[in-house]
């Protein structure tokens, strides 16, 4: 079965090279340069088996981009980026260990600014989220 770990070693593979301070999973390192990605993933309901034992499989991937303002990075350009790097070749992912994203779709953008400081600026949070569906199991 393929995994979360699977699922956001992939996304990190997509979304790494966007910012400056990487893409983490679930939490950034309190060093982290700015601009930096923090995302999830969540499975979107149970899978659906074939009689040869494959499935497919929804996911979610949430994604938020900290931007510090006044200093580096629009926040715009990094969330064009992050858009980019997630809905680019939307098939066009690497190989999962047991199956492949078979499609990437974007479901909405949005941003605000966080309500707390952030090393003592002002941080703009530019979010994204997709649908992916991934295919596993026998024959993939």
């Amino acid at each position: 079965m393929i995994t979360v770990d699977d699922i956001a070693a992939a996304v990190g593979a997509k979304l790494g090279a966007t910012a400056a301070g990487g893409a983490w999973f679930l939490r950034a390192d309190e060093s982290a340069a700015s601009p930096y990605e923090v995302f999830s993933v969540d499975r979107r309901g149970d899978p659906e088996f074939e009689s040869d034992g494959s499935y497919l499989q929804e996911w979610t991937v949430r994604a938020a981009a900290y931007s510090d303002q006044g200093a580096g990075a629009d926040p715009n350009d990094v969330q064009l980026a992050m858009a980019g790097a997630m809905s680019a070749d939307p098939t066009g992912w690497p190989a999962l260990r047991d199956g492949a994203v078979l499609h990437c779709l974007p479901d909405g953008f949005d941003g605000q600014f966080s309500p707390t400081l952030r090393r003592a600026r002002d941080t703009f949070v530019a979010g994204g989220q997709w649908r992916l569906l991934v295919s596993g199991g026998v024959g993939v």
